[in-house]
C-alpha cells in the first residue's frame, strides 16, 4: 500500500505538508491541498487506522450491543429503525459501528481491548450486571431505553415517550366504551414495560376503573408470545373488548390468533400497536398505533454517546423522544 511519503515524493513537498492536507489541518494553500489529495485518490491511499487513532487517541467505532439473539434482532423491525439512525449520525461524524449481538463477554472489555469508543446498549435489561460495570470503569456510554427516574445507576440513556403515550392510548379506549382492556406487555426487567404498565394501571384508576391482574400478560417480546397470549386472554371467561400489544413483533402474533378464531377488528376487539413498523397501516384493518420514532432515538442515542467521546458530557442525561398516537380502523366503541 502507499504511503505518505511517497505521495510527498510524488508531490515534491514535505511529508508534514502531505499529513496536514490530508488530515485537514490548517497551513496548505487550497491548490496545494487539491494536488495532494489529487495524487492520493491516484495512488489508492487509504490511511491506516492504527495510526489514524494514535494521533486522535480514537479508534473512530462506536460499539452497539444487543443484548438479544440475532433471530430476534434480524427479525424486528425496533432493531433496523434504531440503527439506521445510529449509524446516520455515525457517519456523519466519522465513526464506523461495531455490532455485539447476544455476546456473554463485558461490555466494558469491548472499550479497554481499544476496539470501541464508547458503548451503545440497545434495549437494556434492567437487571444487566454488566452495564453498572460500565459507570464503575468511566466507559463512555448511553443505553436504551435506560432506567426509572430512582434507579441506583446512573447512565445517560435515551427513551421513547412511553408513559404518556400509552396512558393516552388507554383513555382513547375508554372513551370508545371499553372497560375490558387487556395489554400484552413485556417482560418486567425492561424499563419499556415498567413504564408503559404505570401508565395502564394510572389511566385505569383516573376513568374509575379497577386493575384486573387477568388482562396483563407477559410476553417474551416475540411473535410467538403475542399469539399464545392472545389465545389465553381470549379464553378467559370474560375475554377483552380492546388489547394493547408492546411492540412490532407482538401485534402480527395477536391478530394472528385473533383471526384464526374467526373474530375480527374492531367489531370483536380493538387492537392498539405499540411499534414503529412501516407496515401498520397496511394491514387490514389499518391499525391504531403508538408510533414510536425510533429513528431519532436512534440518532438521539448516537449524537450523546459522540458528545460523551469527544466532550466528556452530554448535555441531557434523559433524553425522551415523543410518540405519536395515530388513530386508524382497528379501533371502534365497545359493543359489549
Amino acid at each position: 500500500m502507499p504511503t505518505i511519503k511517497q505521495i510527498a515524493q510524488e508531490a515534491g513537498v514535505s511529508y508534514s505538508t502531505v499529513s496536514r492536507a490530508l488530515n485537514g489541518k490548517e497551513g496548505v494553500r487550497p491548490e496545494l491541498r487539491e494536488l495532494i489529495l489529487g495524487i492520493a485518490k491516484k495512488m489508492n491511499y487509504f490511511p491506516h487506522s492504527s495510526a489514524k487513532a494514535l494521533v486522535k487517541n480514537r479508534v473512530g467505532v462506536i460499539g452497539v450491543v444487543i443484548p438479544r439473539t440475532s433471530e430476534f434482532a434480524f427479525q424486528n423491525p425496533f432493531y433496523s429503525h434504531i440503527l439506521l439512525g445510529l449509524s446516520q449520525v455515525a457517519n456523519q461524524n466519522d465513526y464506523n459501528l461495531m455490532l455485539s449481538i447476544n455476546s456473554q463477554e463485558s461490555y466494558a472489555s469491548l472499550y479497554h481491548r481499544r476496539l470501541v469508543d464508547g458503548i451503545l446498549v440497545v434495549a437494556n435489561r434492567t437487571d444487566d450486571e454488566r452495564i453498572p460495570e460500565l459507570v464503575e470503569m468511566n466507559v463512555p456510554a448511553v443505553v436504551v431505553p435506560g432506567y426509572p427516574a430512582n434507579a441506583a445507576i446512573d447512565i445517560t440513556q435515551v427513551n421513547s415517550e412511553n408513559y404518556q403515550s400509552v396512558h393516552r392510548a388507554v383513555s382513547y379506549l375508554v372513551s370508545l366504551g371499553h372497560c375490558n382492556i387487556a395489554f400484552i406487555l413485556g417482560k418486567k426487567n425492561s424499563y419499556y414495560t415498567i413504564e408503559r404498565l404505570r401508565a395502564y394501571c394510572d389511566a385505569l384508576a383516573e376513568h374509575g376503573l379497577p386493575l384486573r391482574e387477568q388482562y396483563l400478560a407477559e410476553s417474551d417480546f416475540s411473535k410467538t408470545d403475542g399469539y399464545r397470549l392472545m389465545g389465553t386472554l381470549l379464553d378467559l371467561p370474560e375475554p377483552p373488548s380492546a388489547v394493547i400489544c408492546i411492540n412490532d413483533s407482538v401485534t402480527p402474533g395477536a391478530l394472528h390468533q385473533i383471526k384464526s378464531r374467526g373474530l375480527r377488528a374492531p367489531q370483536d376487539i380493538s387492537v392498539v400497536a405499540i411499534g414503529c413498523s412501516d407496515n401498520f397501516e397496511l394491514y387490514d384493518p389499518p391499525l391504531t398505533t403508538i408510533r414510536t420514532r425510533v429513528v431519532e432515538v436512534g440518532q438521539a442515542a448516537a449524537q450523546c454517546l459522540i458528545d460523551i467521546i469527544e466532550k466528556g458530557s452530554c448535555p441531557d442525561r434523559r433524553i425522551v423522544i415523543p410518540s405519536d398516537l395515530i388513530i386508524r380502523e382497528s379501533t371502534g366503541i365497545c359493543r359489549g
